[in-house]
């Protein structure tokens, strides 16, 4: 008991490994399971927001286009879901990628002066 009273605390250093810690209690076995989740789900983000960027450009070509500018060529968002859902993009994508635009300036909308969301137009404002 003398030698455990006169010992020398543990230190950890860059150097110390995760079974040293486990050993020592300070960390338990179970925080690695949440902490490789938590690395899956930070890849997962990177993935999804790859995914998002390559949608926003193919959203934004796509109305480049198809639809002339100004407000005589309105378009709703279900022709462009259509024309897009074969190439893997989906309603929810396509709508974060018009959003997007829309709060950029490069879409306009008509969303302050509907009642319904199934009236909202979107377009291409006019060069300035």
């Amino acid at each position: 008991m003398d030698k455990l009273l006169h010992s020398k605390s543990p230190v950890i250093t860059k150097k110390t490994t995760i079974e040293a810690l486990i050993d020592l209690g300070i960390i338990k076995s179970s925080q690695l399971d949440a902490w490789n989740r938590r690395l899956e789900r930070g890849a997962e983000k990177r993935q999804d927001s790859l995914s998002q960027s390559r949608c926003n450009f193919a959203v934004a070509y796509y109305i480049g286009a198809t639809y002339k500018r100004g407000y005589d060529s309105r378009f709703r968002k279900k022709p462009i879901e259509k024309a897009l859902l074969s190439s893997g993009i989906s309603r929810s994508m396509m709508d974060k990628s018009i959003k997007h635009l829309v709060d950029e300036g490069l879409l306009v909308n008509n969303a302050d002066s509907v009642n319904n969301q199934c009236h909202t137009r979107h377009w291409i404002p006019e060069a300035e």
